[in-house]
């Protein structure tokens, strides 16, 4: 008998106004082996009327609501907490959150690009990558992989120095310093259970900011987890595919 492929979903909302295009997008997963686990932030209106939508289209999933801290990142490390305290047991986890570019000139088609990872289309495509090379730790939209500058033994974006002193502190060390920018991507559950067992997520989250921060002046221990919840995973001998 085949083993069954059991895929855990991460998802933070933000929007009062997303929950049901979610249940939408979501509807290929329900035809897999797959634990919902949601974040709603505590400041997003309508919270009980979204957690019984949620609750109607996905019975057995858990909800748990967060202050706005660390954006997107710090409602996923809640949700890998919750995760680990639950003991799990998934072969892949999927980081997926209500992406809403306000800033970007693309934003309308910006969230579809990245969510082409859960059309039947792309999950078909990622069990394959992933049953077919071990060595495969993480998968998201070609598009959205790109490279942290890093010039004359230094990264020069704003985030430089945070990034230099995180990786020291945990020992990051990453073959190339490919991440995926919007943080929605499959991930071999293995690589991020070894490395957040031994680094608990909510006490990285006490180092996030509050609010709606952006990176466009300044470094933000924010935005650096944004590259960092990829690098957990390369640093561990895996690789990142697009698709």
């Amino acid at each position: 008998m085949n083993k069954v492929t059991t895929i855990a979903v991460l998802y933070h909302i933000f929007y009062e106004d997303s929950c049901d295009l979610i249940c939408q997008e979501l509807k290929s997963l329900n035809k897999q082996e797959t634990i919902f686990l949601f974040n709603i932030c505590i400041d997003t209106p309508d919270k009980i009327n979204i957690s019984k939508i949620l609750k109607d289209r996905f019975p057995h999933c858990i909800i748990i609501t967060t202050s706005n801290k660390g954006k997107d990142i710090g409602a996923k490390l809640a949700l890998l907490q919750l995760f680990l305290q639950l003991q799990i047991e998934a072969d892949y986890l999927l980081f997926l959150h209500d992406k809403k570019s306000l800033q970007a000139l693309k934003s309308a088609t910006w969230k579809k690009d990245l969510l082409k990872i859960i059309s039947p289309d792309g999950i078909g495509q990622t069990m394959k990558i992933f049953q077919e090379n071990q060595s495969c730790g993480i998968i998201a939209t070609e598009e959205y992989i790109i490279k942290e500058l890093f010039e004359q033994g230094l990264f020069s974006g704003t985030n430089g120095s945070i990034l230099t002193a995180l990786m020291t502190k945990y020992e990051i060390r990453p073959p190339s310093y490919s991440f995926v920018a919007g943080t929605m991507f499959w991930a071999r559950a293995k690589p991020v259970n070894d490395f957040f067992r031994r680094h608990c997520p909510l006490e990285i989250r006490k180092e996030l900011e509050d609010g709606n921060v952006l990176d466009n002046f300044y470094g933000t221990v924010t935005h650096t987890w944004e590259r960092l919840l990829s690098w957990v995973i390369t640093s561990q001998h895996y690789s990142i595919k697009g698709i």
